[in-house]
């Protein structure tokens, strides 16, 4: 029985927070993402944006817009705000900080937050802007905004959404803003069902290793940088795509990096085909200079590419396609000293072009890793310069994230909310942790998802030796608590019925209730789930914190 409550320190590895909480330590609903945000500080400072190791040479287009002058960045701007509606939401967090780095004014506004936490400052990064709560609107108007923009998580009966319309103001997407912002610059957009968060990471990290300089907006906030959103001086900016209600749709792709395509968003799609459409859609906005760069491994995606007019370039894990991984190791074990390192060789349809060595574990990063230097390579980098400029990549929040050693018990932390990612994210951990006890704690997310992929999850989950599973995250969907605990209990009920071993948990309270009793020296807990299973690990921290005090 591990009783963290009660039990000394003396084999504790602190596990310190993601970064400064940024509303409270209270549960905020329906959140994708914890977001670490830049709370209220009158002042704007710049943002250091300078460039960590300009290795390798690059072409000279890389440097120019599509109107083949010179990128910098706005010289001026409106002293009118931007006004962002659902600015607690992890996109738009990374939109204002792209905002803020183009010298632009910045206000938002967040239901979530109450009138108490609008004094709050956060130490996140250099960038600060002012939040309100929706029912400020005299403040919030006080200086007519320019430009409105809203996620899609704001209802449309929102009564500031009402105001601005009476204002003669028209509320525009989050992808509408990213166009507007982004200009002539060169889209290099990151699309698929998987890995697009790491994908555009490691394509912003190659390109500004590189010393192009370029622009990132990124759905994860980059471990390195703590920033998930840069406006940069450089022509091409690294944008994370959203198929979801096609979104995708507003921006402009110069090269579209596809991850490859699953069914997922089942309250957005009726059918496989109208989603494959989407992507179809998105892919023919390119230009006729532009690039498609697909993963060969899926049939979805290769059926796209097979209809594309412009350049195409395959990327796998196997061989038959244009970039390639060739195992050159036996993989990594062991966090402790950063073993989760691994390498493999690159491999250019027959010519080898170098080892390849990555800061993070796992066949599905692998393939991540071969599609940003694709990406890149199709957007003007060297490929020796690729190889070099992945090397510094450390990953992002969420992502396989190993948030501390306690107790004799690792503690990782994960996205992880579709099958495909959570057996990825299973696996991953059984090549780290070799012969160890793993629990996964996991939060389904949306009730569609769940009934849907219903088998898929079952069998994913049962890689874990034991499940502990909260009961549904009904995101943008309306249903009781009785309702989603039965849906959770269900799966529950059909691992147990299959072999493995799981728990119905009532809420993140028990789950740490559950490893008091249950955990033991050796085990591996893993969190996953697009809502709220991240805050075990900041409930750990604040618990340790407050024993430590006593």
């Amino acid at each position: 029985m591990m009783d963290f409550r009660t039990r000394g320190f003396s084999d504790v590895t602190p596990i310190p927070p993601v970064s400064p909480v940024f509303v409270s330590s209270r549960t905020v609903k329906n959140r994708t993402e914890p977001v670490p945000f830049p709370l209220v500080q009158v002042v704007n400072q710049e943002s250091d944006t300078r460039n960590d190791c300009q290795d390798g040479p690059v072409k000279n287009e890389i440097l120019k817009g599509n109107n083949g002058l010179p990128i910098s960045s706005p010289s001026s701007h409106s002293k009118s705000p931007w006004l962002l509606i659902g600015a607690l939401g992890a996109g738009m967090r990374a939109f204002a900080e792209m905002l803020l780095d183009a010298g632009e004014s910045v206000i938002g506004a967040d239901h979530e937050l109450s009138f108490g936490e609008c004094d709050r400052q956060s130490a996140i990064n250099l960038h600060s802007f002012t939040l309100f709560h929706p029912d400020q609107a005299e403040q919030i108007f006080a200086n007519t905004p320019e430009y409105v923009v809203c996620s899609m998580a704001v209802p449309e009966s929102c009564p500031l959404l009402q105001r601005c319309r009476s204002l003669g103001l028209t509320p525009i997407s989050l992808s509408q803003g990213l166009s507007l912002l982004l200009g002539s610059r060169n889209q290099a957009c990151v699309a698929g069902t998987h890995g697009k968060t790491t994908t555009s990471g490691m394509t912003w990290c190659i390109l500004q290793q590189a010393g192009c300089h370029p622009s990132a907006y990124i759905g994860g906030v980059m471990r390195n940088r703590r920033r998930s959103g840069i406006f940069g001086s450089g022509a091409v900016a690294v944008v994370e795509s959203c198929e979801y209600r096609q979104s995708f749709l507003h921006l402009s792709p110069k090269t579209v990096i596809l991850t490859g395509i699953e069914p997922d968003h089942f309250d957005c799609f009726s059918s496989q085909a109208d989603c494959d459409q989407s992507f179809n859609d998105f892919v023919s906005r390119l230009p006729p200079d532009g690039t498609l760069v697909f993963n060969h491994d899926c049939m979805r995606s290769a059926a796209i590419a097979a209809t594309c007019r412009r350049r195409t370039i395959s990327f796998s894990l196997h061989e038959d396609a244009d970039w390639n991984a060739v195992p050159c190791d036996s993989g990594s074990t062991g966090i402790p000293g950063n073993s989760q390192r691994q390498s493999f060789l690159l491999r250019n349809r027959t010519h080898d072009a170098g080892l390849v060595q990555l800061q993070i574990p796992g066949l599905h990063n692998r393939q991540n890793a071969v599609a940003a230097i694709a990406g890149a390579v199709a957007a003007g980098v060297s490929v020796d310069a690729a190889i070099r400029g992945i090397a510094a990549f450390t990953g992002i929040h969420r992502r396989f994230e190993h948030r501390g050693h306690l107790f004799g018990i690792d503690w990782i932390d994960d996205f992880a909310h579709h099958p495909t990612a959570i057996r990825s994210t299973l696996e991953t951990a059984r090549s780290v942790f070799e012969n160890r006890r793993l629990i996964a704690v996991f939060e389904p997310h949306q009730l569609s998802r769940v009934s849907a992929l219903f088998e898929d999850f079952r069998a994913a989950l049962s890689l874990a030796d034991e499940c502990l599973i909260l009961p549904v995250l009904p995101a943008r969907e309306m249903a009781s608590v009785a309702h989603c605990s039965r849906v959770s209990g269900t799966l529950v009920r059909s691992i147990s019925e299959s072999g493995g071993l799981a728990f119905l948990i009532r809420n993140l309270d028990q789950v740490l209730e559950k490893l008091d009793h249950s955990g033991r020296p050796g085990d591996v807990v893993i969190t996953m789930g697009a809502g709220r299973t991240y805050q075990i690990h900041d409930q750990i921290h604040r618990r340790l914190q407050r024993n430590s005090a006593a």
